[in-house]
């Protein structure tokens, strides 16, 4: 199952094989968890097939579904063969064998959906196995608030929203007038940054960063702020990264 579709989900497949089929027509992916609907997430829906006998099961927010169901890339999914499911904030469900857990994260509805600052826009996920071990997926968020913290508390391993070091990243390179924030992303680095509270209240197993965006300097291996990354004890995600027990 994957957690969102980005656009690049063609190459992503070609590149790793237990995404690659088995079958004429067939595919391994049983469906997806969104966690937003900010079109690097949604995006790869476009690339994959829209009908067929190959059924998706996709789960989001019913905020996220409301606005796929608005965008004709993404609406077939929301019919047969497929199933789109609205799932209830902190509610259970199984799903693969893990059970699962969606709730709301501070952060606003995409720039082509105005930017709203609604329940749901933004969620993150908690999934657990049958020997306690869980993965918190919180690839997006604009603050940290109280149910994120506990939800990394708990955690064994925290993949954590790494879009942007600093908050004026953007701007400093002249890439965009706008900051972190203003895109609905909580900076890594700086006052009141997530690095800031990792220090901290380090105790998950293991934090990862991921979500990165390509202005990153985190990207660099040996930059300054890979270096703050690796002393607060977190790691950074990379393509073809992967955990195992």
């Amino acid at each position: 199952m994957l957690v969102n579709c980005s656009p690049d989900i063609a190459q992503q497949i070609e590149a790793y094989a237990p995404l690659q089929p088995r079958q004429t027509r067939g595919t391994p992916i049983t469906g997806m968890l969104f966690t937003d609907a900010n079109i690097d997430h949604l995006g790869g829906l476009a690339v994959l097939r829209q009908a067929g006998p190959h059924a998706f099961q996709i789960h989001s927010s019913s905020v996220v579904r409301s606005i796929a169901a608005q965008q004709p890339a993404f609406a077939p999914f929301l019919a047969q063969p497929h199933t789109w499911n609205a799932i209830s904030m902190d509610e259970a469900f199984l799903w693969n064998g893990l059970s699962l857990r969606a709730f709301s994260v501070p952060g606003t509805t995409p720039g082509y959906d105005g930017r709203r600052t609604v329940e749901g826009a933004v969620v993150a996920y908690e999934a657990e196995d049958k020997s306690g071990d869980s993965v918190l997926f919180a690839p997006v968020f604009s603050a940290l608030n109280e149910r994120l913290e506990a939800a990394i508390l708990r955690a064994n391993v925290a993949f954590l929203d790494g879009s942007f070091f600093s908050d004026d990243e953007m701007p400093d390179e002249h890439l965009s007038e706008k900051t972190a924030r203003h895109l609905g992303h909580q900076p890594v680095d700086g006052p009141g940054g997530t690095l800031e509270y990792v220090r901290i209240n380090h105790r998950a197993k293991r934090i990862i960063f991921t979500h990165l965006n390509n202005s990153n300097p985190m990207l660099d291996p040996g930059s300054n702020a890979a270096e703050k990354i690796r002393e607060a004890g977190a790691e950074i995600a990379y393509d073809g990264f992967e955990i195992e027990r």
